[in-house]
């Protein structure tokens, strides 16, 4: 692994989107969220991404560019049609709306049409909670992406579906970012480019036998990802359908047939100041998440967190010492700027701070 500093990363990114087409301040959104990602320990959201995000313009999957049009909405709802643009220059403008929204009535649900991948899902969550107020999304995939089977099946018929929450403190928020099934394929496929296993009971080969070897995974023919909870599985597929429910069916998708989308994004936020108060509910935010991390640690662990507090003492040292990346990951990022014809300059020689 080599070190590389997040400025660094942040400007290929930028010059590798914008020479896909995309203009420089939404390439940079898309670069931005990416790094983030990777600053917070999230590899399989992060930078291994760039290379797919090019291969997707190439393919005519994504737009970069395509404009976002908001084509049917209330005070307190969206659907917003995002034109097949990079996913997360759309996710962010939903999340805005949604933050928007909310200010105004209090509470907000915001869905997306035609939106491309759109990376981490819990950073638009973080963002609305950095505003004051509650965000809670789900995001979904189109058919080619359902890894996942359901409880007791044998193929796929479901993405690996991630949930994502994130409430405001007079800190850093609480941030809950988490697939519902055993592994994220994003994970998988960082697994691979390190040469390691998969964990037992995450992956299964096309036979539904169980595989820790990525390759296999991968085939072909491809395998499937179990939904989480292991032997109680069946949790992890009850609320894998509540995001299907929530960000396809609400957006009138069929699970069942193949859409020209990639990700199906729902956005919610909710302000406190309707409730509680906004001051009250960071202060009780505070007295929870004291309360929650005074339990004594249990032998082998050396303290509790809340979640997200892992994510971000990780970006500090990577912000610091610069963000780790296999060979394999950077000669594809290579491989894809020399693809598009960008220009980037030497690596430095210390990783800087962005």
């Amino acid at each position: 692994m080599k070190l590389y500093p997040a400025q660094y990363l942040l400007e290929v990114g930028t010059k590798l989107f914008t020479a896909c087409g995309a203009p420089e301040e939404e390439a940079a959104i898309v670069a931005s969220e990416l790094v983030e990602a990777s600053l917070m320990g999230l590899d399989s959201h992060g930078i291994v991404r760039y290379s797919q995000y090019v291969d997707d313009v190439f393919n005519g999957q994504t737009k970069p560019g395509a404009p976002l049009r908001v084509i049917k909405e209330s005070p307190t709802t969206a659907v917003v049609d995002c034109g097949f643009n990079f996913g997360p220059v759309s996710a962010a403008r939903m999340a805005d709306i949604a933050c928007e929204k909310g200010s105004r009535s209090n509470m907000a649900y915001v869905i997306s049409r035609n939106c491309a991948h759109i990376g981490r899902l819990g950073s638009y969550v973080q963002r609305i909670a950095e505003r004051g107020m509650f965000g809670f999304a789900t995001c979904n995939s189109s058919k080619h992406g359902h890894w996942v089977v359901p409880w007791g099946g044998r193929e796929g018929r479901l993405a690996t579906n991630p949930l994502a929450y994130a409430a405001p403190t007079r800190g850093i928020p609480v941030v809950l970012d988490m697939s519902t099934s055993m592994i994220s394929e994003g994970k998988v496929r960082v697994l691979m480019h390190q040469g390691k296993p998969a964990p037992e009971g995450c992956i299964q080969d096309a036979s539904g036998d169980p595989t820790i070897d990525p390759a296999v995974f991968y085939g072909p023919p491809r395998g499937t990802i179990r939904p989480f909870g292991s032997e109680l599985g069946y949790k992890g597929f009850g609320l894998a359908l509540l995001v299907e429910i929530m960000s396809g069916i609400m957006a009138g998708e069929a699970a069942s047939e193949e859409h020209p989308y990639v990700n199906g994004l729902a956005i919610m936020a909710i302000n406190p100041e309707a409730f509680c108060g906004a001051a009250q509910f960071r202060d009780l935010m505070d007295d929870l998440c004291a309360y929650i991390t005074s339990s004594p640690s249990a032998p082998g662990c050396k303290e509790v967190a809340m979640p997200g507090a892992y994510d971000f003492r990780i970006r500090r040292e990577r912000l610091a010492d610069g963000i780790p990346v296999d060979p394999s990951t950077w000669q594809s990022i290579l491989d894809s700027v020399h693809r598009v014809g960008a220009s980037i300059t030497d690596l430095p020689l210390r990783p800087q701070d962005p």
